[in-house]
């Protein structure tokens, strides 16, 4: 009898082993498994996030400025000097003659658009908007992601930075042997892959989606031990089938699925198994203690071993793993040990991105507190000491001998130009502002009609003639500032060139998209200073504009998406204007 109570209860001992070892090896399979294609999903996106940062960094430098060879020298700086990511080629596209204006690779410069390796139409819902393409491949054979964002300087401007795919995959790790990567999109194409020869292959061949990819695009992760019959990319040629855990990465239409061959997943499972069989027909010969014994060890280590992949899922990375162990555990203990490292090292980066990012957006509050502390003083300070001048200068006029009102006057007369000279600097600053430099329908008729008729001219013999003809379009795209610039512009003509007549025509443009505003004048027109420089893009120290007037009517033009034009002898300003998108 107590033989039979000990055969007995090493028989149920032993069953129950068997059973518990084989769920606990099952878990961790999965856990294991669904925690690395965690962690790689949660690298993707700190990945596809760093890009778009950088992206969105670079197309903020006031180098778009300057000319061609200032933005390819900046560019290929950035390509050679950015460790954080691999940036393979950085160009800028013109969206108006649809070319590449500018790039680190000069071979491609002046190709149109039609000639990139991608053909994705994208639309941004404003500067700081970044879009991304699907991968493609490069000349050299390298796998690349291209990030395209507006150019908040120069609006008929996208920057491109084209990105290489091997280094969201150089720290994934396999916690079963023979494993590999597929990083899917909601096509059923591969965008991402371990091996570069899957990337833009269909995932499975089947006609219906396969589950891990429908589930993963519906936002869940899982675990898939047992395929369904018609998911071909979980079979294998020889029989053998795979398990996969999937995740969808956040941010994109994109999922992770991480797969593993089922033999050499449940390897340990079935190994376990075979030994505690063996174990057991010792048990029931007398070797109960040996069984109780080695039982102990190995549910012990796999519930250790659960329960701190368990800590690491939730976050907790403090976590000390048996390495030291010579077995299948300890190499378990070794993969475990490694991922911690990776996602720790991961958050890290995350931690110096968001420092980054927080020194970047207090230096913009900085350059925002500039432009409003300028605003204020162009418009109280420096306007009311301008109306202390000619108001002294008017005072002093009424007592003053003949001989001295010349100066009197030329007091005033300067007075009043800086006063106009603040007003437009004001207008500078309206550009720079998010809502004054959008873009908006404008009635140009009834505008130009009501800024024109707030000019100041000081020459009686002086007239502003304003003329639209019949078959123009009521409404321009244009700022909130457009019709003003144009007045300015105006007025500066009618001031230098006393006795001159100055007409404003709006007439439509050689083609059926654009309206063209001239103005022209029977005089001198506007100094030849300010024309040189506009036409140079910059200002120096010997040549530099008398006014900001054109400056500001330019600015405002490029906002519009607009072209401006000038005649040699600046007496012709002809500005062409696109017709607003339909609705």
């Amino acid at each position: 009898m107590a033989l039979l109570a000990v055969f007995l209860v090493t028989a149920v001992g032993g069953v129950g082993l068997y059973v518990q070892v084989g769920g606990l090896l099952n878990e961790n399979v999965e856990d294991s498994m669904t925690a690395a294609a965690t962690a790689e999903a949660g690298e993707l996106t700190e990945w596809d996030t760093r890009n778009r940062l950088t992206a969105q960094i670079l197309s903020e430098h006031p180098v778009y400025a300057n000319d061609d060879e200032a933005i390819r020298s900046y560019l290929e700086g950035q390509r050679r000097t950015r460790d954080e990511i691999a940036i393979e080629a950085a160009y800028v596209v013109d969206r108006r003659n649809r070319s590449i204006r500018t790039s680190t690779d000069p071979s491609i410069e002046g190709a149109p658009t039609t000639a990139l390796p991608w053909n994705e139409r994208l639309a941004f819902r404003g500067f700081d908007d970044v879009r991304s393409t699907d991968p493609y491949e490069r000349v050299d054979g390298t796998t690349v992601v291209s990030y395209v964002t507006p150019i908040r300087q120069r609006p008929e401007l996208l920057l491109v930075v084209a990105v290489g795919t091997t280094s969201a995959f150089d720290r994934f790790t396999y916690p079963v042997a023979g494993g590999f990567t597929r990083v899917v999109d909601s096509n059923g194409t591969i965008v991402l892959a371990d091996d570069a020869s899957a990337t833009l292959q269909p995932y499975d061949d089947g006609g219906e989606r396969p589950y891990a990819l429908r589930s993963g695009l519906r936002g869940e992760s899982g675990f898939i031990a047992d395929p369904e019959p018609s998911d071909s990319a979980l079979s294998a040629s020889d029989g053998d089938g795979y398990v996969a855990a999937y995740v969808p990465v956040t941010g994109t239409d994109w999922v992770l699925i991480k797969h593993a061959p089922e033999r050499e997943a449940f390897a340990i499972l079935h190994e376990t198994r075979t030994w505690i069989g063996i174990v057991g027909a010792f048990m029931l010969t007398g070797f109960v203690g040996v069984v109780s014994i080695l039982g102990a060890d190995v549910t012990g280590a796999l519930s250790r071993l659960t329960q701190k992949a368990r800590r690491i899922r939730d976050g907790e990375y403090d976590v000390t793993f048996e390495t030291e162990r010579a077995d299948e555990f300890g190499e378990l203990n070794r993969t475990f040990a490694a991922m911690r490292d990776a996602q720790r090292d991961r958050i890290a980066e995350i931690r110096e991105t968001r420092d980054q990012l927080e020194a970047s957006n207090v230096a913009l509050e900085e350059r925002t507190e500039m432009l409003s502390v300028l605003d204020r003083i162009l418009r109280h300070n420096v306007r009311n000491d301008i109306n202390i001048i000619a108001g002294r200068a008017d005072l002093l006029s009424r007592n003053a001998e003949r001989d001295q009102q010349d100066g009197l006057d030329t007091i005033r007369e300067t007075a009043m130009k800086l006063a106009d000279v603040s007003e437009q600097t004001r207008r500078m600053q309206q550009l720079l502002a998010d809502d004054d430099a959008d873009q908006l329908p404008v009635d140009i008729a009834s505008a130009l009609d009501d800024a024109l008729s707030r000019v100041r001219v000081g020459d009686s013999d002086t007239a502003i003639a304003l003329d639209v003809d019949d078959d123009v379009p009521e409404r321009v795209t244009g700022v909130s500032i457009l019709p003003e610039t144009i007045a300015d512009v105006v007025a500066q003509i009618a001031r230098n060139n006393e006795g001159v007549t100055v007409e404003v025509r709006v007439t439509r443009a050689d083609t059926d998209d654009a309206v063209l505003v001239a103005v022209e004048d029977d005089g001198c027109g506007l100094p030849e200073f300010d024309v040189q420089a506009v036409e140079r893009g910059e200002e120096t120290p010997l040549a530099h504009a008398e006014n900001v007037s054109l400056w500001c009517l330019k600015w405002a033009v490029d906002n519009a998406d607009g072209d401006l034009a000038l005649d040699e002898n600046g007496t012709t300003v002809r500005m062409t204007l696109p017709l607003p998108s339909e609705p």
